[in-house]
């Protein structure tokens, strides 16, 4: 082994991590593009982010208020209109989650479906009677609303010809009255549901929120209240929300589990491949060299070609069938290009036992442990480790001085 050959075979992994790096972006620019294009239409077809508002009781009272005539100085009074609001004094809510994944493109979106259960408490603190109206807000405007209903006091309230963004319903309080409203519907979302106090600082009394999903794993949103009871059911788990008397800025939001983009994780794997064939190249060079196997920068070229046509070949098979089965018809392509063509240019041993044994750690070993988020960086070290020892102890009474002499 001379040392212009390592010096080409240096100049051959650049130039092959040059061209992961450009299909790494490609993948990345091509997966946001779809994201942004499909996530609208997806939202259309099934529906968009939830973000349901309590329900408030709203009146209006008019007022004297004084004003002055700039130009004659002269006072007058006017009839001001002021709006009051009224938290529920009791709220109890049953949401279950369905979730049922969708498939654009390269990307999979969180889609579900949810059954609202809502039953609020209105009451007039006051010696006087009130004449409003409960406004209740839909959570999204682009969302179909299946077997939607509200009952005061048990009964159905007509809301025919009444719907827009929210609905109102009249309700009379008489002095130390109170009004129960009922609210139930069924809907479809995408990605997350956030159930809304009121905006800003909100003082909340007798709230119990209990959530059923039919799935594991779910995540709660940045800035929103962990459940103050869990409990694992068979489908999926039991979240709940028990609080006597709050006052919080925050909210309650549930993040649907995502599924394993293609996407993203083949431009994952493709900014790591240089890793990996570091490693095989390195491999191929120290026991070429200690077997005194005379490898020409040509071999590496097509080798490193072959690591490079493992990844292209799944960045675009992924389009079309599911990422497992990808990964490994990807894995046997570039095995049935390594170990034959070793075998020729070489021979069998050196073929199965270094390189194919090698391309299968390094090149998919290392790559499906991205299938593992959080595991990863673990899985990756390890291995590392332990080829590392291999190499070092496989090789520790070579003599260097005359293998690169």
């Amino acid at each position: 082994m001379t040392v212009w050959r390592v010096f080409a075979v240096i100049g051959i992994f650049i130039a092959t991590m040059i061209g992961w790096m450009i299909l790494g972006v490609s993948l990345v620019q091509r997966t946001r593009h779809a994201d942004d294009i499909l996530t609208g239409k997806v939202a259309e077809l099934w529906g968009s982010e939830h973000v349901q508002r309590a329900p408030s009781f709203v009146y209006y009272t008019f007022e004297k208020e004084k004003r002055v005539n700039e130009e004659t100085g002269k006072a007058f009074f006017v009839d001001v209109k002021r709006s009051h609001f009224y938290e529920p004094e009791h709220s109890t809510i049953d949401v279950d989650f369905f979730l049922d994944y969708r498939r654009k493109g390269l990307v999979w979106f969180s889609t579900y479906k949810v059954v609202f259960d809502g039953r609020y408490v209105f009451k007039n603190y006051g010696d006087s009677p009130l004449q409003g109206f409960c406004e209740f807000q839909f959570p999204a405007s682009g969302a179909i609303y299946d077997n939607f209903k509200i009952f005061l006091d048990g009964n159905e309230f007509d809301s025919q010809g009444k719907i827009g963004t929210c609905i109102s319903v009249p309700i009379h309080l008489g002095p130390r009255e109170e009004k129960k409203l009922k609210i139930t519907y069924n809907s479809q979302g995408l990605n997350s549901w956030k159930y809304m106090f009121g905006d800003g600082v909100t003082s909340v009394k007798n709230f119990i929120l209990t959530s059923k999903t039919n799935f594991d794993n779910p995540d709660f949103a940045t800035g929103t209240i962990s459940p103050t009871e869990k409990e694992k059911i068979p489908d999926g788990w039991e979240f709940s929300w028990k609080y006597k008397d709050l006052v919080t800025g925050y909210n309650i939001g549930i993040e649907m589990p995502k599924k394993m983009n293609p996407g993203p994780l083949a431009s994952r794997i493709s900014f790591f491949a240089p890793i990996p064939l570091l490693f095989f190249l390195t491999t191929l060079l120290i026991f070429g060299s200690v077997r005194k196997i005379n490898l020409h920068p040509m071999h590496f070229f097509f080798l490193s070609a072959s690591f490079f046509s493992f990844h292209l070949l799944y960045a675009y098979l992924v389009d079309h069938i599911t990422i497992h089965w990808t990964f490994w018809i990807s894995a046997v392509v570039v095995l049935l290009l390594v170990i034959p063509y070793l075998w020729i240019a070489v021979n069998a041993r050196f073929a199965f036992l270094v390189a194919g044994l090698s391309e299968l750690i390094f090149l998919i070993l290392f790559s499906y442990a991205f299938f593992f988020p959080g595991w990863t960086g673990l899985i990756i070290t390890i291995g590392s480790i332990i080829t590392l020892a291999i190499l070092m102890f496989s090789t520790a009474k070579v003599k260097w001085s005359e293998v690169f002499r």
